[in-house]
């Protein structure tokens, strides 16, 4: 969540597979595109998706972090 001028934006990072990742930037682009359209569909509210390679989340051992908040109070 981060916050420019005075409206507050949401990113979504997905992982994509190994069998998902590919060179095909279409395939990835419907895909992105489809993600979103679900997303925005069941919060009701403008999101961006950004689609990551393979195993770049970081895992937590315990708690997990899930939300990232960059706004400032």
């Amino acid at each position: 969540v981060d916050r420019e001028k005075s409206l507050d934006n949401l990113e979504i990072h997905v992982e994509v597979s190994e069998e998902m990742f590919s060179d095909k930037l279409k395939e990835l682009e419907k895909i992105e595109k489809r993600i979103k359209a679900e997303v925005e569909s069941v919060l009701g509210i403008a999101v961006r998706i950004k689609l990551v390679e393979p195993r770049s989340i970081a895992r937590s051992e315990g708690k997990a972090v899930r939300v990232i908040d960059r706004r400032k109070p």
